[in-house]
């Protein structure tokens, strides 16, 4: 599609009463390599194109969507918006402005980087993690690469262009032993090319996974209760994104629905908190160069020493809370509305020891892995699981434990966070929300929280 073509679309629309007008194109190529039983079983490659429209009268909206490019779809798609509106009495037109972007250029774009080449990768993490032990009995590996280009007008005469490149890498070592089986995996993802594969070293991630694998084999059972916890740096952050993230964004906070809203200059947390969501990060798998509404995204600070400093606003919670949008509108795809959510959020270094922290616990509990987990944003309530976790007694780590959950509410976690340290790290995942499923980076250092309730076995 052409400038023109969204031009004609814009003003099309805008002969009804509404207040705003937005065209979101993308064009999408998707390709992803499965790899099982020391051979690659399957290659997948999709394509698919799409347009979404949506109207804005006051704070509310109507959208449409076709993955048919063509005029009669579009005017079929226009005319079930206009039906939604009044005729203005004088309409108004706009000229696009074309805002020039630089979009993230791959080091080793996808098609520079051929089969061949990722055979050889996949067979020799496969042969390396197989000969560490003979109780690893799996290895599967997963890597996606996509595509998008993506074009957004709207009727402020804003035109955007940018492409988009992700690439992600997912690599699960099996162990058994009798008639036990447990497994670890880890994941690796970026907004760039085949260059993400130099960014770890492969034999120390699959060694290290092969010995996950294998203690899990014989985990111990606890007595849970409200114990002092250990995070992981990483991917732990993961409390964070989901226990307070979710609650500091428009699509709750502008509704007055979420846990902190109306909460702005408050002290909501201990002094150690300090989050920051940022969309401008380098090769960061979250990471995108303007956002779904076309607004350039941004470093946002959501929390200065325990407080609360910022929310997450797309284009509908600007209008509903009378704040300037943060660059934080996403969508999975054409066939959804943007709402505001987050980018990569991290929780910012602190000065505490890791050695100190655990010295600090008589019994509790090293969260060395997080797994998923989910929240309330309403009220605060979240439950999460644990991947891998030992026991903490009398100042030392001892064995790892049965799978856990930790259970609690946004403001206490918040509140408890007793001890930072400086390792700083980042995890990758995908977060779905009101807007589908969008890739996410997440980080923090290691961290001590004073008391969380710990669901164990005994």
């Amino acid at each position: 599609m052409k400038k023109e073509n969204f031009e004609i679309i814009i003003n099309n629309l805008l002969k009804y009463d509404i207040d705003f007008a937005e065209t979101y194109y993308e064009k999408t190529k998707l390709k992803s390599y499965e790899f099982e039983d020391s051979k690659l079983y399957n290659v997948i490659t999709s394509f698919d194109e799409g347009i979404g429209i949506r109207c804005i009268k006051g704070d509310a909206a109507s959208y449409a969507y076709s993955n048919e490019i063509n005029s009669k779809s579009i005017e079929e798609l226009i005319s079930n918006l206009e039906k939604n509106y009044e005729k203005c009495t004088k309409s108004k037109e706009i000229k696009l402005k074309e805002e020039k972007i630089k979009s993230y250029k791959p080091l080793i774009p996808h098609d520079k980087f051929v089969k061949e080449e990722l055979l050889e990768f996949f067979k020799k993490i496969d042969k390396y993690a197989r000969s560490l032990s003979d109780k690893i009995v799996q290895v599967q590996l997963s890597l996606a690469e996509k595509n998008k280009k993506v074009k957004i007008a709207n009727s402020e005469s804003k035109y955007v262009k940018e492409d988009r490149n992700l690439t992600r890498l997912y690599i699960t070592v099996v162990a058994k032993e009798n008639d036990k089986t447990a497994k670890s995996y880890s994941s690796y993802a970026s907004s760039g090319g085949y260059e993400l594969l130099n960014t770890f070293n492969m034999e120390e991630v699959v060694k290290e996974l092969a010995e996950s694998a294998i203690k899990k084999l014989y985990p111990v059972s606890i007595k849970g209760g409200m114990l002092p916890v250990i995070i992981e740096s990483g991917f732990g952050a993961v409390i964070f994104h989901e226990a307070c993230g979710h609650a500091m964004e428009a699509t709750t906070v502008s509704k007055n629905i979420s846990v902190l809203s109306g909460r702005l200059g408050e002290k909501i947390a201990s002094d150690k908190v300090n989050i920051v969501d940022d969309g401008t990060l380098d090769g960061f798998w979250g990471s995108t160069v303007v956002d779904d509404e076309g607004n350039k995204t941004k470093r946002n600070v959501l929390i200065e020493n325990g407080i609360l400093k910022g929310y997450l606003i797309d284009k509908i919670g600007s209008i509903r809370m009378n704040m300037e949008t943060t660059g934080s509108s996403r969508r999975q795809d054409y066939t959804f509305m943007p709402t505001s959510r987050m980018n990569n959020t991290y929780l910012l270094k602190g000065s505490d020891k890791i050695e100190d922290m655990i010295k600090s616990i008589d019994y509790g509990v090293y969260a060395k892995e997080m797994g998923g987990g989910s929240v309330d944003p309403t009220t605060g309530d979240f439950n999460f699981a644990t991947n891998e976790a030992y026991l903490i007694e009398n100042g030392k780590i001892g064995s790892l434990i049965k799978s856990v959950s930790l259970i609690g509410n946004t403001l206490d976690i918040l509140k408890n966070v007793e001890m930072v340290s400086d390792d700083l790290e980042y995890g990758v995942g995908m977060c779905g929300s009101d807007s589908g499923s969008v890739p996410v980076s997440l980080g923090q250092p290691t961290i001590k929280v004073s008391e969380i309730l710990v669901g164990g076995d005994k």
